[in-house]
């Protein structure tokens, strides 16, 4: 008997649905544990790679990555959007290795102060200096809501 396929392997939002997948579910992709391993799945509905492209590709545009709105819920329409780089990068809950100071977008100076800055329109724009990390970390969330930026 002739296997039967969904026929999409080909279609552009092929590779993001078998890449998300493979997050949340297979144990030896090496980016599991920030994903499956923390209960982040997929929903039911997009289990099935035809209702995933029917929800997203109206809105897909080459270029953008698949974000999640709320970091700590899992994939579904609701939740998910397509957004630059940019954006991918402030909406995770991972902070670069070489981050010291424990919040995003903010680091040490020289002068035991801390800086913070943001990158909008492929501008890295400075936001301030500031006596402590806490501070800084307040001035960015305060600078995004108040520009109304992506996060």
């Amino acid at each position: 008997m002739k296997r039967k396929t969904h026929g999409l392997s080909g279609h552009i939002l092929y590779s993001k649905w078998v890449n998300m997948m493979h997050r949340c579910y297979n144990q030896n992709n090496k980016r599991y544990s920030d994903w499956g391993g923390r209960g982040i799945d997929v929903c039911k509905e997009w289990h099935n790679v035809v209702n995933f492209i029917n929800d997203m590709f109206p809105s897909y545009i080459i270029g953008l990555t698949l974000d999640r709105k709320d970091n700590d819920k899992g994939y579904s329409k609701d939740n998910c959007r397509w957004v630059e780089d940019v954006v991918q990068k402030r909406n995770t809950r991972v902070l670069n290795k070489v981050n010291t100071s424990g919040y995003r977008c903010v680091s040490k100076t020289n002068s035991n102060k801390y800086r913070t800055q943001i990158k909008v329109n492929k501008k890295k724009l400075h936001i301030g200096t500031f006596n402590t990390a806490l501070e800084a970390a307040k001035a960015y969330d305060k600078y995004v809501i108040d520009n109304n930026l992506e996060h």
